[in-house]
């Protein structure tokens, strides 16, 4: 079995997962041909579907086994924060909710990256957990094709969310877990996005998961 990338994902599961139509939803709201930064690409869950609908990506992980997964992209070996690749995107993706990882200084380093990297009149999309789910969460057993995936014991303490998820693939089993992740309010995400230089759009989803925001136009001169 393959190894585990330095936040607890299991490279050789994440490899065998395919997208779920979040490729698509991008799809929709950015131009033809716009070019992706993906940040934490992972194993190319997405990449590959974004390549598919016809988009370059430059996909960004920490884990180099997740990125040796990954083909048809440019891929960069790097953690997210203080990334700074000297040029800008027509968008930039921020998914997997890590926009609710329990640190709000790696929070805001991450969205100074997105805001560092988007272009002036481009997109910065962003995954959170849907608020109706992290309000009361339910321990779930779901199926995606022959992967069983079960999220285990969630619990909400305060602000935060308690949880493990367990992946069974035939006989091989997987737990990611447990983790601690930050439920931000609508008013806090607003907060945090304004304060690396980006203004809410809209949400692109009935369950308001993904948001699109904008760079704050640049100040003209008097």
């Amino acid at each position: 079995m393959s190894g585990i990338a330095r936040d607890g994902s299991p490279v050789e599961l994440y490899a065998r997962l395919s997208s779920l139509g979040e490729p698509e939803l991008v799809h929709e709201v950015i131009p033809p041909g716009a070019e992706i930064l993906e940040l934490g690409a992972g194993a190319g869950r997405m990449t590959h579907r974004f390549l598919e609908l016809g988009h370059a990506v430059t996909a960004v992980d920490s884990s180099a086994e997740m990125l040796a997964r990954i083909r048809g992209a440019t891929t960069v070996e790097a953690d997210i924060v203080g990334l700074d690749l000297g040029r800008s995107f027509d968008c930039v993706l921020l998914a997997s909710q890590l926009i609710n990882v329990d640190d709000d200084k790696e929070r805001d380093g991450f969205l100074a990256t997105c805001a560092r990297h988007v272009a002036a009149n481009g997109a910065v999309i962003v995954q959170r957990y849907a608020p109706a789910w992290a309000d009361d969460p339910k321990p779930s057993d779901s199926a995606m094709g022959d992967l069983r995936i079960r999220v285990i014991d969630p619990r909400r303490d305060g602000e935060r969310l308690h949880a493990t998820v367990e992946y069974e693939l035939g006989d091989q089993r997987w737990t990611h877990g447990p983790f601690i992740s930050r439920i931000l309010t609508d008013a806090e995400v607003t907060s945090h996005l304004r304060a690396a230089g980006l203004l809410f759009d809209r949400w692109l989803d009935d369950a308001q998961s993904w948001l699109l925001a904008r760079p704050v136009p640049a100040r003209r001169g008097p």
